[in-house]
């Protein structure tokens, strides 16, 4: 892979010793500006989708929704929305990731059929247990907080509770908040990656008007939005400024 940048070229170049998932990890690069082609493979965007559903997540609630911005007139109103921000503006198609906490009774009973089907391979103690975690536990987790007054409740159970054994310490209406974009954030990863696979580049924008996008999407008050990624192929300008992060030993601490 080539990018020519300010008369400058930088390889991206597979190396005997690099694995594929390695020089697609090395490869990726937040693209600020985009071709404008009419040869864009817009499949790629939905097997890179159905990859991302298969990220981690947190007890598989899997609270998220993907949407694609296809249409130009669509495109045009989302990339308004994200400030018009040149990616946003270039993109062959942008995906708005948005969190649904208001489908968690969907998610547990998603999963109490998954742990009740005859093809279920777990063992009937580990099924029971699961039981009780998405029939008892995930709805205290994820109920509804009337001025913040059960999370106090359940943040002082778990404080005493902390003092015999260790617990599970995030519990309020804001840790939930935390949970459900942390899943969709590792969706929104894996959809780059995948992205990358096949070629084409992205950019994850976290500058846009989450009013209007709701609005524009018609999705519920409830409804929150995590990022919106532009995708499409990168200009010979994509890459705006050199990659550089902080040292292994900075940030890896060996214990």
């Amino acid at each position: 892979m080539i990018y020519i940048i300010n008369t400058k070229t930088f390889i991206f170049a597979k190396k005997n010793n690099m694995s594929d998932f390695e020089n697609v990890v090395r490869s990726r690069r937040s693209i600020r500006n985009y071709e404008k082609t009419d040869h864009f493979d817009h499949d790629i965007v939905k097997k890179s989708l159905e990859l991302s559903i298969l990220s981690p997540n947190s007890s598989n609630m899997q609270l998220w929704e993907f949407y694609r911005i296809i249409s130009p007139e669509a495109k045009e109103k989302i990339a308004y929305f994200c400030l018009d921000q040149v990616p946003a503006k270039t993109a062959s198609e942008l995906v708005v990731f948005v969190a649904r906490p208001d489908h968690v009774k969907r998610s547990i009973k998603f999963n109490l059929d998954l742990i009740n089907d005859p093809d279920n391979f777990e063992k009937e103690s580990r099924k029971e247990k699961r039981r009780h975690y998405f029939s008892k536990t995930m709805p205290l987790f994820y109920s509804k907080d009337f001025l913040f007054v059960f999370s106090i409740i359940k943040k002082l159970i778990v404080t005493f509770t902390g003092f015999k054994r260790p617990s599970v310490r995030e519990v309020t209406v804001i840790d939930k908040k935390v949970t459900i974009h942390k899943s969709i954030a590792l969706a929104a990863q894996t959809f780059m990656l995948a992205v990358r696979n096949f070629n084409y580049d992205t950019c994850p924008l976290e500058g846009y008007d989450s009013y209007r996008i709701k609005k524009y999407l018609k999705l519920p008050k409830q409804a929150q939005i995590n990022m919106v990624v532009a995708v499409g192929k990168s200009a010979t300008d994509g890459v705006w400024y050199p990659q550089k992060r902080f040292s292994y030993s900075e940030v890896v601490k060996e214990i």
